[in-house]
């Protein structure tokens, strides 16, 4: 019994002094609101990107350090957003900023217009706020788009529910 309990314990010491394969990434949070310019509806199936980039290199396209993607789910402006990043990935000479756009069936149809400077010489980190202005963009369904087809299939449904019922009674 003595060897056995002799290795459990070379066993558990091996293991507690192992490195840990997958350390955890610390991260940290941009949060704010996001404000639509002029008064238009939203479609549930609209969806909102939020981007942290470096654009330290003017010449350049913005290099994108992380991204949020989510659906509006049928809410309305301003919408409330949190994004994570790696504060590792962060280097305090260089210049962040937040970007974003609203996309419906693939297609941006709000996007900012300026660059919202983030992280930075002494640029802020919460209580973001940032204006998506509207595209002029042909054939976009408004959020109403749905209504009509959605209360045909459930007039259709209560059609087939009644004729069911009237099946049975006349059985």
């Amino acid at each position: 019994m003595k060897p056995m309990f002799l290795i459990l314990v070379a066993c558990a010491l091996l293991l507690s002094s192992a490195p840990n394969p997958v350390a955890a990434q610390s991260t940290t949070t941009l949060n704010g609101v996001i404000y639509l310019s002029g008064a238009e509806s939203l479609p549930s199936s609209a969806i909102v990107t939020i981007q942290l980039a470096d654009v330290t290199i003017t010449n350049e396209p913005p290099v994108v350090i992380t991204e949020r993607i989510f659906s509006t789910s049928g809410a309305q402006s301003p919408f409330s957003f949190s994004l994570p990043y790696d504060p590792a990935q962060i280097n305090g000479g260089r210049r962040y900023i937040l970007q974003g756009n609203i996309r419906l069936a693939g297609q941006v149809i709000y996007r900012t217009s300026v660059a919202y400077p983030v992280l930075t010489f002494s640029n802020p980190t919460s209580n973001l706020q940032m204006t998506m202005y509207k595209l002029n963009v042909a054939n976009v369904p408004q959020a109403s788009a749905g209504t009509l087809p959605l209360l045909i299939a459930l007039g259709l449904f209560g059609l087939g529910v009644g004729v069911g019922v009237v099946r049975r009674r006349l059985m």
